[in-house]
């Protein structure tokens, strides 16, 4: 038990909150892959996932803040490609 509990981050407030705040923005960019043709949807989602865990290893809030505008930026112009918006 003891090692388990050593192998878990304790997370603070600011911490949990942009955690949520990544996976929220991971699960919008593969749901505006959906919207992608066939033959490219496997190949976006996997440049999605590529992407974050490349990114997996910063802690610093600043850094992954600018991470995360980068990253709404760049689902709102994948949602634009595939036609979810105007």
């Amino acid at each position: 038990r003891a090692e388990i509990r050593a192998r878990v981050r304790r997370m603070d407030l600011q911490a949990f909150i942009i955690r949520g705040q990544v996976l929220s923005l991971m699960r919008k960019a593969l749901r505006a892959a959906r919207q992608a043709p066939p033959e490219s949807r496997a190949e976006i989602r996997a440049e999605i996932r590529r992407s974050f865990e490349t990114s997996r290893h910063h802690d610093d809030s600043r850094t992954i803040k600018h991470l995360l505008s980068d990253g709404r930026i760049l689902v709102k112009q994948l949602k634009e490609m595939v036609g979810l918006t105007t």
